[in-house]
């Protein structure tokens, strides 16, 4: 798969895809949950409580893998993406905003619920803007065949070389 072609499939699911499921854990105790999300790049921002489940295992241990991925009716439809990588608040004023831009340019409508105002102001007074940065992208897409998957490494959001096939190990 061309860089291009990847580049380009990665791209068309983070902006069809409303949530991910966030996997983090704490200790032995592994914990999955659906945040929606909207790309920068290869980043991926989320709004969460730092008091949340995932929100405290991101404090004690910011390592931790995502999927995104479309609803499939057979397995000949299943294609989506493996992440891996690490989750942060998004720290300073200028990065906030930022993150926030991309977020609701996604998700207009979340700019009430951020506003703070009316019965959500309560459960929305301490989500804040938080970054997913991959570290690894791994691109599943069995319309082209079986079990066809696609590795790209990154460093810094940024790729370290061509997306290379990947056996899934």
């Amino acid at each position: 798969m061309t860089p291009e072609a990847f580049a380009a499939a990665v791209r068309e699911l983070l902006a069809s895809v409303a949530a991910m499921t966030l996997a983090t854990c704490a200790g032995d105790r592994p914990w999955a949950t659906d945040v929606y999300f909207a790309p920068r790049g290869y980043d991926l921002i989320f709004f969460s409580s730092p008091a949340s489940r995932h929100g405290r295992n991101l404090a004690a241990h910011p390592a931790c893998a995502a999927t995104v991925h479309p609803e499939a009716a057979t397995w000949r439809d299943i294609r989506g993406l493996q992440l891996e990588g690490e989750a942060r608040p998004v720290a300073g004023l200028a990065a906030k905003a930022a993150a926030t831009a991309a977020y609701l340019a996604k998700f207009p409508f979340a700019a009430a619920m951020l506003a703070g105002t009316g019965e959500t102001a309560a459960k929305t007074a301490s989500v804040a803007p938080h970054c997913f940065r991959p570290s690894r992208i791994r691109y599943l897409d069995n319309r082209l065949g079986f079990g066809a998957r696609y590795c790209l490494r990154l460093a810094d959001g940024r790729p370290l070389g061509p997306p290379e096939a990947d056996d899934g190990t």
